[in-house]
């Protein structure tokens, strides 16, 4: 009688490895560098923002060889508190260093701008952002820092170049004296004084005065003679204008 073959049940046991693609990390680098094409508070300035994300504040480098930036990977740029920036300002951007500034429209809200669609699966070292129509804040000073931000990616503010000094506008003035005869036991000087830019309601005037003798004083033992208390300033004429 021949033998019958009956197949052992046989358990195929499927490996099915699953790859779940994770996105990188967000990381820190170092605070942004900001520069403007001109300091002078109450004037329109074009101000260039360099993105470094090769490295930290403490020279630490970051995963940016390994980070892709994508279309919805977004740029902003803050302003300092101390900023009004109007509805809509000019930008353009530079990539890695180039040096071709590439026109792109972007969004105000608030003090931030914002650039979207900028990129095409790019690893990205530098970026270079061009800001036009940038009204310089008043009263003069330094600024709190500019901050921002690549993708996930976030600038770390340091308070070293991420901030600028705010200079006063160059103003005019005069002096006259009457009556304007040498060593008259009175006598009124009067400054004339214009500024370019609106002055604060708790601003100062100082004047200083020659520390030894008039230029063409013959008699080098003179000295101008102030009597410590006895000047009293007044104000002899205001003219207000509006700044538009």
């Amino acid at each position: 009688m021949g033998s019958k073959y009956e197949p052992k049940p046989c358990l195929i046991t499927i490996l099915i490895a699953l790859w779940v693609i994770l996105p990188a990390a967000a990381f820190v680098f170092k605070e942004l560098s900001v520069t403007a094409s001109t300091y002078t508070t109450n004037v329109t300035a074009t101000y260039t923002v360099l993105y470094d994300t090769s490295s930290q504040n403490n020279f630490q480098t970051t995963a940016w060889n390994t980070t892709t930036y994508t279309s919805t990977s977004s740029v902003t740029l803050s302003f300092p508190v101390q900023y009004t920036l109007p509805s809509s300002v000019g930008c353009s951007y530079s990539i890695n260093n180039t040096g071709t500034y590439t026109t792109n429209t972007c969004s105000v809200s608030g003090n931030v701008v914002t650039l979207t669609n900028l990129f095409a699966n790019v690893v990205l070292r530098t970026f270079s952002l061009m800001v036009t129509g940038v009204l310089n804040p008043y009263p003069s000073g330094s600024t709190s820092n500019f901050t921002g931000s690549i993708g996930g990616n976030t600038a770390t503010p340091n308070g070293l170049l991420s901030i600028v000094t705010i200079t006063p506008a160059t103003s005019t003035c005069s002096f006259t004296f009457s009556p304007n005869y040498v060593y008259l036991s009175s006598a009124n000087m009067i400054i004339t004084l214009t500024t370019n830019n609106q002055f604060p309601s708790n601003g100062t005037i100082v004047v200083k005065f020659p520390s030894t003798r008039w230029s063409q004083e013959l008699n080098t033992a003179r000295t101008i003679p102030f009597v410590t208390g006895s000047m009293v300033c007044n104000n002899y004429s205001t003219v207000t204008a509006h700044l538009i």
